[in-house]
């Protein structure tokens, strides 16, 4: 998530940690400094990936739903002063809202509404 958006110029920072989605079940690796998490999505949330060269990398819009699903909804890492801190090292114009706005509504409830507000 954070890695997609840092490649595609949406988030300022580096990722030093890379978060992967799965449909199988989570896990973490470490290699050396760098941390890969596997997080589990279910099917119908698993779209919004495009080819790059070897690996599947999320659209930025997805990457941020992504983001809001995992960290703050589902496991409760981020609260909503850090997401909005988070939000601060990216740039927001660059992400298609329209398309951001539709396909959130795949996500439903906490998801959309946390969407909502920081558009």
């Amino acid at each position: 998530m954070e890695y997609a958006l840092s490649r595609q110029g949406i988030l300022s920072q580096r990722a030093s940690t890379f978060t992967l989605m799965t449909t199988q079940k989570p896990y973490l690796y470490q290699k050396g400094e760098v941390v890969y998490e596997y997080h589990q999505l279910q099917r119908s949330l698993f779209w919004g990936y495009k080819q790059d060269g070897d690996i599947l990398v999320a659209e930025v819009e997805k990457a941020l739903m992504d983001l809001i699903y995992i960290r703050i909804v589902r496991s409760k890492q981020l609260s909503i002063e850090q997401l909005h801190s988070l939000l601060d090292d990216m740039y927001l114009e660059d992400i298609d809202v329209n398309k951001l706005k539709k396909d959130v509504k795949q996500f439903g409830g906490m998801t959309q509404e946390i969407v909502s507000h920081i558009l």
